[in-house]
């Protein structure tokens, strides 16, 4: 049996019934007693139109909540998933290995006899 909720004051009525189709997925839901409270609560306050169109952005504009960093630990799990079925992972170089040029660069900064006499200072 559907009943019908109305918001006088801004000129919204709707009709619930008990049974739903999802339009995005074809399935049949019963509607539950959080969504009549919510419809009554709203109809009663003359908010029902933005009950309505609240739901619809919701619905429509859809994002993955993110409660406290959760999706990032989600994508890291998937990525551990995918390492463990793949078998393979590399592990990226903590630094770039020095080229021969930056090494003769480093080599024309220091004075040989200036490091034997630091060395041999400290008892080396």
């Amino acid at each position: 049996m559907s009943n019908i909720y109305t918001d006088y004051e801004n000129k919204v009525a709707i009709t619930v019934p008990e049974r739903y189709i999802d339009v995005k997925t074809g399935e049949s839901h019963s509607v539950s007693s959080k969504i009549i409270d919510q419809i009554e609560y709203h109809a009663d306050n003359s908010t029902l139109i933005h009950l309505v169109l609240s739901a619809l952005h919701q619905y429509l504009n859809h994002r993955p909540m993110t409660n406290g960093g959760s999706g990032e630990i989600l994508q890291q799990l998937a990525e551990i998933k995918s390492i463990l079925e793949n078998g393979v992972y590399q592990i990226p170089p903590s630094a770039k290995p020095k080229t021969m040029k930056e090494s003769t660069d480093a080599a024309k900064l220091l004075n040989l006899k200036e490091v034997e006499d630091i060395l041999e200072a400290f008892g080396g």
